[in-house]
């Protein structure tokens, strides 16, 4: 799943990441990720942002690490904001930091690897 208040960006995202072979969802905010998400429709990997509007990508991420059912869903930040970043990888709430701009190589392999952690269809 891919979150991105920017709307090229998810574009973007979502093309480099079927190119892949990952089915992408996407949503401009956290709450409609949120909304997206349920018993059996679990991404295996969530790509955020962290600026956005509505449900920020720090708060998105906070809900997701306090729910049971998505606890365990690996999480990727790819954001500008490289100090947030930073600190939410290493106070372990996120597996993965792209920062923005990004090659698509460095994204391509960031999910690759955060992916290979959980069971699921590949669901991106």
């Amino acid at each position: 799943m891919v979150v991105d208040d920017d709307a090229g960006t998810r574009f973007v995202l979502r093309m480099i990441l079927e190119r892949e072979g990952h089915r992408v969802l996407d949503a401009p905010h956290g709450a409609a990720a949120l909304a997206l998400m349920g018993p059996n429709a679990l991404p295996d990997v969530v790509t955020t942002d962290l600026m956005m509007p509505i449900l920020n990508g720090e708060e998105l991420i906070l809900r997701l690490r306090l729910e049971p059912s998505t606890a365990s869903i690996p999480i990727v930040i790819v954001s500008a904001n490289a100090g947030a970043a930073r600190a939410l990888h290493s106070s372990g709430l996120v597996e993965g930091v792209v920062h923005k701009p990004f090659e698509p190589a460095e994204l391509v392999k960031c999910v690759r690897a955060v992916a290979a952690t959980t069971l699921r269809t590949p669901l991106a």
